[in-house]
């Protein structure tokens, strides 16, 4: 099987790309302003105003060529994750006898759909990531041009049972599919033991994380008060300045998770479209006890990770000072950062089942291919 899906953030793209791998099946993106100009890929192209940009920036963000591309066969080294991506112009798209085309933008489900149409592929959505809220995002969610969906979170008219694993429902998809996790390396983010360190590390790796206006004070506040432990922000700052708690940027998934681990208590301060939430499950999955906001992941995937002092802790309504508190009683007794981390990593094997899940699209697709 041949797969085109439109392109917008690196960590869904290795995740198709590991689904893709296991269902034997082969992933292209496409490369090029053509898929623009002749309005396939329209993600922004009506409300970049909005945001101050003009209409093809997000466009040219992900279509243009790079200078290192290799043009024959079409192909992009992912340094990230450390594989060759496969890429499609619009002419070669035409003639690539394509199986399946896969829209992961709501902008996007329509020119894609006319195109999967046009070249007689089975059109579907991915749906997961830029989750801002119903009202804004599920709206314009095209299930109308859709034979099938790949969700990862919850949409109305989902629930959990006692161990996390979604139940589905009619109520609001009305087309096969499947709510499911998107994978990542665990192989890259194996689970290690918590060694305690002295001071104690603690860390963000959330991207952006100090524009995050909500949340990043409450880092500042706790981090300023309490400067006996070793605090880092990891990723990039945007458009604020660098302080003394930025450690860099991290260029490959490999390093995040060797970075991951080398910390003793993962900060997690993450309150806007999370979608899928790669970050909070690579907490989880390299084992160590998190420090966020379980009440923003409550109706969202990842929430049934969170396990009020077992695997977690919630700050949604901590001051700087109780935080404080808290890691100081962390510090007194090691032995309970230890046990919260193998809880952690022992909970994701729990509520993440990359097989079951595997078998489960397997037989949607078996539904919904010719």
């Amino acid at each position: 099987m041949k797969v085109l899906a439109d392109y917008h953030h690196h960590d869904l793209w290795e995740s198709l790309e590991l689904l893709c791998a296991r269902l034997g099946w082969t992933l292209y993106r496409p490369i090029g302003m053509d898929w623009f100009d002749k309005g396939y890929w329209n993600h922004e192209r009506y409300n970049a105003h909005l945001f101050g940009r003009e209409p093809d920036a997000i466009a040219r963000q992900y279509l243009e060529p790079w200078g290192n591309d290799i043009p024959s066969p079409h192909s992009r080294f992912d340094k990230s994750h450390g594989r060759w991506q496969n890429l499609l112009t619009l002419d070669q798209a035409r003639h690539a006898d394509l199986d399946i085309v896969i829209s992961t933008l709501a902008h996007n489900h329509e020119g894609m759909s006319r195109f999967a149409r046009e070249v007689r592929a089975t059109f579907g959505l991915q749906l997961g990531n830029v989750r801002f809220s119903p009202t804004i995002d599920m709206i314009e969610d095209r299930w109308d041009l859709a034979s099938f969906g790949l969700v990862s979170g919850l949409m109305p008219g989902h629930s959990r049972d006692d161990i996390g694993k979604v139940l589905q429902s009619s109520q609001y998809i009305d087309k096969p599919h499947v709510v499911y996790h998107q994978e990542f390396s665990l192989e890259d983010f194996h689970a290690s033991p918590v060694t305690p360190h002295d001071p104690l590390r603690i860390a963000s790796f959330v991207q952006c994380f100090p524009e995050n206006e909500r949340t990043y004070p409450l880092f500042v506040e706790a981090a300023t008060s309490c400067p006996n432990y070793d605090w880092g922000v990891y990723g990039a700052y945007g458009s604020k300045p660098l302080d003394q708690w930025a450690k860099g940027n991290i260029d490959t998934c490999r390093g995040v998770a060797d970075a991951m681990r080398e910390v003793d208590i993962g900060w997690h301060g993450k309150c806007w479209s999370d979608g899928f939430g790669h970050v909070i499950h690579d907490w989880f999955a390299v084992g160590r006890p998190v420090i966020g906001y379980e009440s923003y992941y409550r109706d969202q995937l990842a929430g049934p990770l969170w396990q009020e002092g077992v695997t977690s802790f919630d700050i949604t309504d901590k001051t700087a000072h109780e935080v404080g508190n808290l890691l100081s009683e962390l510090q007194r007794e090691p032995e309970r950062i230890v046990a919260m981390g193998a809880a952690a990593a022992a909970r994701f094997r729990q509520i993440v089942d990359y097989d079951a899940e595997e078998q489960a699209i397997r037989a949607m697709f078996s539904r919904v291919l010719p």
